[in-house]
């Protein structure tokens, strides 16, 4: 008999694969782990974001995050970025636990015409690709609550390269250009597909002080960060970002050729989390009586986080 994969054990894998995919398309990820590498640390991946347009696809991905042992929690509202955003978080208290933040175009909050365009394209992406086998795959996981291993490999392999990525014809112009003049954040979420569009290093991790020592370090390196790290001082939860590349993204025109427009999609981020407190300010402790780590995020920093990836159009000549 093969052997089978807990829900924990095939998010280790997720993990590695996923982070592979993206350190395959996101230069500044493969420069910050060998800054992390030169520094002592270890590359430790808190978290990973995903943008995404389509309500189905969206339901799918929770419903598949649930094999990595990753479950909904907290809600975000974003009302400036037309993004509304939840976390999928690993039950327990271990805030080293990887997460998945995801974020939701809020189609509701654009004009109706554009709404319309953003539709016509997830439709055209939800025809180009078949997910029945990631279908049957999460049936027996959900019957059993773990998987063979050649059963494990093949939901995360469709969950990585099918799933997490546009599989229809590339974005219209016209599409991208309409939707960046409501939002820059949601063009980028069309540009890029439900991929991760960052990936977070822990700080303490990677064998700095603090988050304002890692951040100086990366600019000393030649990293283009965002202006201020988020949270203040002794706060639960600080973090900052360096700024997406702007990158060559195939678009259709509109009389059907294959065109290029310059987008921003992925970027790397930096996190120090720390002891929890309660409503009242009071710290938190595990059952144990150790400090417990704040493992969720917090609206007010997310929202700066997402100006590292948002695409604008060109200004007028």
């Amino acid at each position: 008999m093969s052997a089978e994969l807990s829900p924990a054990a095939m998010r280790e894998r997720f993990v590695a694969r996923a982070t592979a995919k993206f350190a395959r398309n996101v230069p500044d990820f493969v420069a910050l782990q060998r800054l992390v590498a030169a520094n002592g640390g270890r590359f430790h991946n808190d978290h990973g974001a995903i943008r995404t347009a389509d309500p189905q696809l969206r339901a799918l991905f929770v419903r598949a995050a649930r094999a990595f042992g990753l479950h909904r929690d907290r809600s975000y509202m974003f009302p400036a970025k037309k993004l509304k955003s939840f976390d999928l978080q690993a039950i327990g208290e271990d805030a080293g636990a990887f997460k998945i933040f995801v974020s939701e175009v809020d189609l509701e909050a654009f004009p109706d015409e554009v709404a319309a365009l953003i539709r016509e394209d997830g439709r055209a992406q939800a025809a180009a690709v078949d997910h029945a086998p990631l279908l049957a795959l999460l049936e027996k996981f959900e019957t059993h609550g773990r998987l063979a291993e050649a059963d494990a490999e093949a939901l995360i392999a469709h969950v990585v390269d099918r799933l997490m990525q546009r599989n229809g014809p590339p974005l219209a112009r016209a599409t991208l250009e309409a939707v960046a003049r409501v939002s820059g954040e949601a063009a980028s979420a069309l540009a890029l597909g439900p991929d991760f569009n960052h990936v977070t290093i822990d700080v303490r991790a990677a064998n700095f002080p603090g988050i304002d020592a890692m951040a100086e370090a990366m600019r000393a390196a030649g990293f283009r960060m965002l202006p201020a790290i988020q949270g203040a001082p002794g706060s639960p939860l600080r973090q900052t970002a360096t700024l997406a590349a702007t990158m060559e993204t195939a678009v259709r025109e509109a009389d059907g050729r294959l065109g290029v427009a310059q987008t921003e999609k992925q970027f790397v981020e930096i996190i120090e989390r720390s002891q929890a407190r309660d409503g009242d300010g009071a710290p938190l402790w595990t059952q144990d009586g150790a400090p417990l780590i704040f493992r969720h995020f917090l609206a007010a920093n997310a929202e700066k986080i997402f100006d590292a990836a948002s695409t604008r159009l060109p200004s007028a000549t």
